[in-house]
């Protein structure tokens, strides 16, 4: 890899380590929790109103609401590289 691509995949790699620290924690669990209920995530986007119609703009809302949860779910599935921290790592390598 060329230096941009290098930085490029590093800043990538710190990126993933970060949600991992930030969400992986106790209140980033509780966090997550809150926000999969609050914006109702599991619902379906298009949901019939009181009048039996269905609402384009309100299903576009949750749709993007929903996006924003798979997203972060999606950045806590990838690997994270050492012990989650690239700029500070705990551990230190010996021989």
């Amino acid at each position: 890899m060329s230096d941009p691509d290098l930085e490029r995949e590093r800043e990538r790699q710190r990126v993933i380590n970060a949600y991992h620290r930030v969400f992986n924690s106790e209140d980033g669990r509780k966090v997550l929790a809150n926000l999969r209920a609050y914006f109702r995530v599991d619902r379906p986007a298009f949901e019939r109103s009181p009048m039996q119609r269905y609402d384009a703009l309100a299903a576009a809302l949750r749709d993007g609401q929903r996006e924003v949860m798979l997203f972060i779910e999606h950045k806590l599935t990838l690997p994270t590289k050492g012990d989650a921290d690239v700029e500070k790592p705990k551990t230190q390598v010996t021989r």
